[in-house]
């Protein structure tokens, strides 16, 4: 993410760690580790100076209330030179102001109420027909299964899953867009640069070339269609603004990119993890089944209604955010406790603080389901898809398909956990996963 010049005194805002690269490299290797160092040495808030610019860093909650509350123009995207690029301009991360609120509006009916329910059979067929598929590999990577099924079910939930070919070929372009994201291509412009096809840019540049190819070929396939249809693309396709205004193709482009990047793997991530805290904790592992082996279908409303599996997805969201903190760049000035933060500062709620907060967590680095149980938190302890104006657009759909594909499996087969070390957060791209695929044995009940 490329930095921009902002005239500060570092009296005039908190103290904290000197060093660009270094911050980075730490930043990148280990988040959690390096935010509570630097808490510790420096303080809540503290000042980050890396190479995507100076950040204001929070884990407390009064201050995120504080952050999240602003009118929504005192903000705009974070580091927008460098995701621009990589997701393109119409991408709905890299919008501000009210474009982006035009933009929202038109695209949040499509995760929402009947709709996103309607896509609950798809989810519980494809974890289904992946899981069977595998079962005779013997050790399977519960990594890589999570993000078969997840990526088939955005697919499917996109494209409608009406020409299979194209499909599987969106299938196939989409992982390879993902195994292509470098993690510095989204942290500095400086990695943007060719070298004879070879550089990770040129790599990036080259999948997400094909993916929009097929993109392509999907979009005019829908608009000579005759057949009614009621996947996402063809919302896409129908949608306009309150005036009229069509959405361009390189704006669907850019939104079908960041629903297949973004909304695919984070969800794939949380479903393994998952996975891997219920087979670590007997515990809880015990009182899920005994809830899921009660229930008297597996109809995706008695999945989604099922309290002790919502608990068990909130608390891993809550011990592995997938997106460690939330970046917004002031437009304005603004007020955070005694520091005034100029116009072209960040600030960032950081989930990965919050959610480790032991007075607001006990033990938290238990895995504990019960404590969603015990009691509600607020928007301000519990962001594990950002929070306010620009809290991910996605997290129905994701909550409703970790709810829909874990209940389905967990009721239908046994794992069992090959890795005998505990398993632990890894930088992939933008998002951390886990440090191995966990791999695991999967037999029928």
């Amino acid at each position: 993410m490329e930095s921009e010049t902002v005239s500060v005194r570092r009296n005039q805002l908190p103290p904290g760690p000197s060093g660009k690269w270094r911050s980075t490299l730490r930043l990148i290797r280990n988040p959690r580790a390096a935010m509570e160092g630097w808490v510790k040495q420096f303080g809540d808030p503290f000042l980050l100076t890396a190479l995507n610019g100076p950040v204001i860093v929070t884990g407390r909650a009064d201050l995120i209330r504080t952050i999240h509350g602003q009118d929504p123009d005192t903000y705009e995207t974070f580091a927008t030179q460098t995701t621009a690029p990589m997701l393109g301009p119409g991408s709905m991360l890299v919008l501000f102001g009210e474009r982006h609120r035009r933009e929202r509006r038109m695209i949040s009916p499509m995760f929402h109420g009947d709709r996103m329910k309607s896509y609950g059979e798809i989810m519980q067929e494809m974890a289904l027909l992946h899981t069977r598929s595998c079962l005779s590999h013997g050790v399977v990577r519960i990594v890589d299964l999570m993000t078969d099924i997840s990526l088939d079910v955005i697919i499917r939930a996109i494209f409608g899953g009406h020409d299979r070919q194209l499909a599987s070929q969106m299938f196939n372009a989409s992982k390879k867009l993902v195994a292509r994201a470098n993690p510095l291509l989204f942290f500095t412009r400086k990695t943007h640069f060719s070298c004879l096809g070879f550089s990770p840019w040129d790599r990036w540049k080259t999948a997400r070339g094909e993916l929009c190819q097929l993109l392509d070929k999907a979009i005019k396939q829908r608009n000579r269609s005759t057949e009614s249809h009621h996947d996402i693309l063809t919302l896409l396709c129908e949608a306009g603004y309150e005036d009229g205004t069509p959405i361009s193709r390189d704006d669907i482009h850019a939104e079908l990119i960041t629903f297949l990047f973004a909304g695919h793997e984070t969800t794939a991530l949380s479903m393994a993890w998952a996975i891997y805290h219920i087979h670590r904790n007997s515990h809880a592992r015990e009182r899920l089944l005994q809830e899921l082996y009660a229930l008297t279908d597996e109809a995706p409303e008695t999945l989604a209604a099922a309290p002790y599996l919502k608990a068990v997805i909130h608390e891993t969201l809550r011990m592995n955010p997938i997106v460690t903190e939330t970046l917004r760049k002031c437009r304005k000035p603004m007020q955070l406790e005694q520091y005034d933060v100029p116009v072209g500062m960040a600030v960032a709620p950081a989930t990965v603080l919050a959610h480790y907060n032991p007075d607001v967590y006990p033990e938290p680095d238990e895995f504990r389901p019960e404590r969603f149980i015990e009691r509600s938190f607020s928007p301000f302890e519990f962001m594990p898809f950002g929070g306010g104006h620009r809290r991910c657009i996605g997290a129905p759909f994701a909550m409703y398909e970790m709810a829909m594909v874990l209940g389905v499996l967990l009721r239908n087969f046994k794992f069992e956990l090959m890795d005998k070390e505990p398993v632990v957060p890894k930088r992939r791209s933008v998002t951390m996963g886990p440090s191995t695929d966990i791999p695991a044995r999967i037999t029928p009940k």
